[in-house]
């Protein structure tokens, strides 16, 4: 017989060293060793555990890798519309005027109505709201926004995103994307994600 029909096992009262072949898995027998009775059970070697492990972590990244690039060849990106006032003064916590950036934009079968952060009267709360319409004669799927927020000194200082599942031809999508930073003074419309 071949080496391949036998297993390796030891002994559980003193651990000696047993060879068996496979299909005597699961009997007692005398040990050669010290003479008590014992189970045949495989030895699990530790190094094909790890590579058993290391093979399924391999194909794990490998599934994960595959479909966050179909993901990515799925999702269709759209050009930024830039829309940002020059001159929006700094919001505090007790301002309730909005400030709105000038333009309207159209890309992509999209027209962005002017952005514009608000506070929520009787709160902390700040978005950035404004209109998204499907200008297109199909319907959009999974329609993600992000807007890119920048101090009262145009530097960035964080994001704001909002999502659509489903917009019919010619819907109009009032977004409202929170604002988590407190020294946000505008924002403009970075980008426009489809599903596809």
């Amino acid at each position: 017989m071949s080496n391949n029909n036998f297993l390796k096992g030891e002994c559980r009262h003193c651990a000696g060293h047993l060879e068996f072949p496979a299909d005597g898995a699961g009997q007692f027998i005398e040990c050669p060793h010290c003479g008590q009775s014992t189970e045949l059970t495989a030895l699990v070697v530790a190094g094909q555990n790890q590579m058993q492990r290391k093979l399924w972590l391999g194909m794990a990244a490998a599934v994960m890798f595959a479909v966050a690039a179909f993901w990515f060849l799925k999702l269709k990106p759209i050009p930024a519309a830039t829309m940002r006032s020059s001159s929006a003064p700094a919001m505090t916590n007790n301002s309730s005027a909005a400030m709105t950036t000038s333009g309207y934009e159209r890309t992509n079968e999209f027209t962005v109505s002017a952005v514009k952060l608000e506070k929520t009267p009787g709160s902390s709360l700040v978005y950035v709201t404004g209109k998204v319409r499907n200008v297109s004669d199909r319907r959009r799927f999974g329609v993600k926004l992000e807007l890119g927020l920048s101090d009262s000194h145009e530097n960035p200082v964080g994001r704001a995103k909002d999502y659509q599942s489903l917009m019919e031809p010619g819907s109009e999508w009032s977004f409202k994307a929170m604002v988590l930073e407190t020294n946000a003074a505008s924002a403009k419309l970075n980008s426009i994600l489809e599903d596809q």
